[in-house]
């Protein structure tokens, strides 16, 4: 295998969540796949998938990619837990959410999903769901 630099997967992974927030749905599943293949042990590409399926309305399907690839992948991944959370609660899983999201939000040290549950924490469940404009 042809070997990758990391800064070029970070920018892959941000390419895949812009293509996904601008409806480009196919096109990053097929980045996150991308990133997948050279990088088979990390959860991060299994989240952006996952981000892909809430984004599109189907969270349970995000739901079980969180469980089953991304925290099999790294279980201690408390950016897959924030994540998780998130899809929890826009399946109708309020309470599970918020207790997944408020021990992510106190108990980790990746500041960055400390902000994520902290930043949904405050949110009505209307104001988790995607909503986006189309011309």
């Amino acid at each position: 295998m042809v070997p990758i630099d990391s800064e070029l997967v970070r920018l892959l992974m941000r390419l895949g969540y812009a293509a996904a927030w601008q409806g480009l749905h196919k096109e990053s599943v097929a980045i996150f796949d991308g990133v997948a293949a050279v990088r088979p042990e990390s959860e991060m590409p299994v989240i952006g998938a996952a981000v892909v399926a809430m984004l599109t309305g189907h969270e349970h399907m995000a739901v079980e990619t969180l469980r089953e690839g991304a925290l099999a992948l790294n279980p201690d991944s408390a950016l897959a837990r924030a994540h998780l959370g998130v899809a929890q609660r826009l399946c109708g899983a309020e309470e599970e959410g918020l207790a997944l999201l408020q021990e992510v939000a106190t108990q980790t040290t990746d500041a960055d999903a400390a902000t994520l549950a902290g930043n949904v924490l405050s949110m009505t469940p209307e104001q988790l769901k995607p909503h986006f404009s189309r011309p």
